[in-house]
């Protein structure tokens, strides 16, 4: 009886892929996807990893569980804050002019 349900197993097994495929194929759009130039900075990437190690190293001098992952992620934070844009940052006017 073991070797029957061994063969049934094996056989539904093999069967499977087989029996089953998409009802359409898909499709792949690419025109919607930014492109790599438009979308990755390199330098911001540069001062979030530099964040991540910088806080990852403070972290680990704090004796509390956790406290590398959340001097990374603080560390990460920090160092995308740092590279922001001025342009995200609303100017004031003066009030006398």
């Amino acid at each position: 009886m073991r070797h029957l349900m061994f063969a049934v197993v094996l056989l539904l097994t093999a069967l499977g892929p087989i029996a089953t495929r998409a009802a359409e194929q898909p499709v792949l759009v690419l025109s919607a996807m930014p492109t790599a130039s438009e979308s990755f900075d390199r330098n911001k990437a540069l001062a979030i990893g530099a964040g991540i190690i910088i806080g990852a190293a403070a972290g680990s001098a704090l004796s509390l569980q956790g406290s590398v992952i959340i001097g990374a992620v603080a560390g990460g934070l920090i160092g995308a804050w740092w590279y922001g844009d001025s342009s995200e940052f609303a100017t004031l006017e003066p009030r006398k002019k």
